[in-house]
Parts: C-alpha cells; sequence; structure tokens
C-alpha cells in the first residue's frame, strides 16, 4: 500500500523560515543529510516545528529541494 500523496499545504521555504524564526538554523551536507542547528532553540516550540517534518520522508525532501535551490540562487 503507497503513502497518501503529500498535501499541498505543506510549504518547504514557510517551514524553513520558522525554524529561522525560533533560533534554529539548518544545512544540506554531503550526500543531501540535513543538518538542523537547534541550541538556542525554546524546546517546546522546537518540537512544534519539527514535528511538521519526523517520519515524513516526501516533507524532508522538499526541504533538501528548497535548500538546493536558495544554494544555487533560484526562487524557490
Amino acid at each position: 500500500m503507497s503513502a497518501a500523496p503529500e498535501p499541498a499545504s505543506f510549504n518547504p521555504v514557510a517551514w524553513l523560515s520558522d525554524l529561522a524564526q525560533i533560533g534554529g538554523g539548518y544545512a544540506l551536507m554531503s550526500g543531501r543529510k540535513l543538518a538542523f542547528l537547534v541550541d538556542d532553540c525554546d524546546g517546546e516550540v522546537l518540537t512544534s516545528v519539527m514535528s511538521q517534518i519526523i517520519g515524513r520522508p516526501e516533507r524532508q525532501e522538499a526541504i533538501k529541494t528548497a535548500i538546493e535551490r536558495r544554494q544555487m540562487g533560484e526562487a524557490a
């Protein structure tokens, strides 16, 4: 049984902005691995933000693509 298609409501650019607003950071490492910098984030707020992508590989992939586009100077 395949997973349901991703609803159009998830916006990876907005998600990255939300992470930055709470004091987090991010990087796309070699091998397209996501790295999150969260030392300065409030735990409760961080949980709310991260819960949107945990166990959601399609959302994680969308975030990776958004970061790559940003790095190449493209509009995401």
